[in-house]
């Protein structure tokens, strides 16, 4: 039932699923229960999985505009859905809140609180592209520059239309991903490596060395030991995932949960609405949009539900799970 699906990396899909469920319990539980082990990592690996996956060589107008239709499609679906939610359930000064949607980055609240990651990562994307045929070492003075000017200026910066500004703190992330994807061959023993990258940014948070990011409001942590700790968190899931994660049906399944996680991303904050314990806010806040994303992947809607290509023989899939 799994033959259809893209052929992609069911560890990294693992990676993604776990960042996504944490993503949905910081919004759940409150930051005194997640903060400081949640918001340490599980946006930058994002950032991190980028760089990592990035196929060099393809022109910038193509960045642009595979970007924009597999993040700017989704993005204006759920605008819309969110939007007519808000209408419906809280009408009373919702051009306000509807405002702060079109603004995008830290002007975005609920519904539209996670719109920035999806703006954000399109513009460092099509930045880290356009820097690409720089020297090596330039590209990583850029990256400094802009996590230093980010640490400074964090207020201005997370204040821009559409987050653009986060550019500053998200480039250096996309960085380090594609220093791991250029050195990953020579990594020899990628569990133990894995681990002990894990046990460090673990660590930093534990000892109170690196503080916990929450980019959306500008709070980069404790500059430097805390962009390390989310990286080395960022990479030791990485590796350890492919060291333990095998070709087989757990590595399919995790990248059938994984297509419509985007789904996930941006409509899990309309269950933060129904005023429920947040255990069943967690649960629930995964499982509706991640169904109604499933489903969605049968359909001619898949790219503006998921920001996915419809998958052929997906009716088979989905009915089948």
């Amino acid at each position: 039932m799994f033959d259809q699906l893209p052929d992609r990396s069911g560890a990294i899909d693992l990676v993604r699923l776990l960042a996504v469920a944490a993503i949905v319990a910081g919004h759940a539980f409150t930051k005194d229960v997640t903060q400081a082990w949640l918001y340490s990592w599980h946006v930058a690996v994002f950032f991190i999985l980028t760089g990592y996956l990035w196929k060099p060589g393809r022109m910038l107008r193509t960045e642009v505009s595979r970007r924009a239709l597999s993040l700017g499609r989704p993005y204006l679906a759920a605008f819309a859905v969110l939007t007519a939610v808000l209408l419906l359930v809280k009408p009373v000064d919702a051009l306000h809140t509807i405002a702060g949607g079109v603004e995008g980055g830290r002007f975005a609240q609920m519904p539209y609180v996670t719109l920035w990651f999806v703006s954000a990562l399109f513009f460092t994307a099509v930045v880290f592209r356009a820097m690409e045929r720089l020297p090596y070492a330039v590209q990583w003075g850029i990256g400094i520059a802009g996590a230093l000017a980010a640490w400074a200026w964090s207020g201005p910066l997370s204040r821009t239309p559409l987050g653009i500004g986060y550019i500053a703190t998200c480039l250096l992330y996309l960085l380090v991903g594609d220093a791991l994807r250029r050195a990953r061959d020579r990594i020899a023993m990628p569990l133990v490596s894995g681990v002990v990258a894990l046990t460090v940014g673990a660590v930093l948070v534990a000892v109170g060395a690196a503080a916990p990011l929450d980019i959306k409001l500008g709070d980069d942590g404790t500059p430097a030991v805390s962009a390390l700790a989310s990286s080395a968190i960022s990479i030791g899931l990485i590796l350890v995932a492919e060291s333990v994660v095998r070709p087989g049906r757990f590595a399919r399944a995790c990248t059938l949960l994984a297509l419509p996680l985007l789904t996930v991303v941006l409509l899990h904050p309309l269950v933060l609405w129904l005023g429920a314990p947040p255990w069943a806010q967690f649960a629930l806040g995964i499982l509706v949009p991640l169904a109604l994303g499933l489903v969605a992947l049968r359909t001619p809607l898949s790219p503006w539900i998921t920001g996915q290509t419809r998958v052929p023989g997906a009716r088979a899939i989905g009915s089948a799970v």
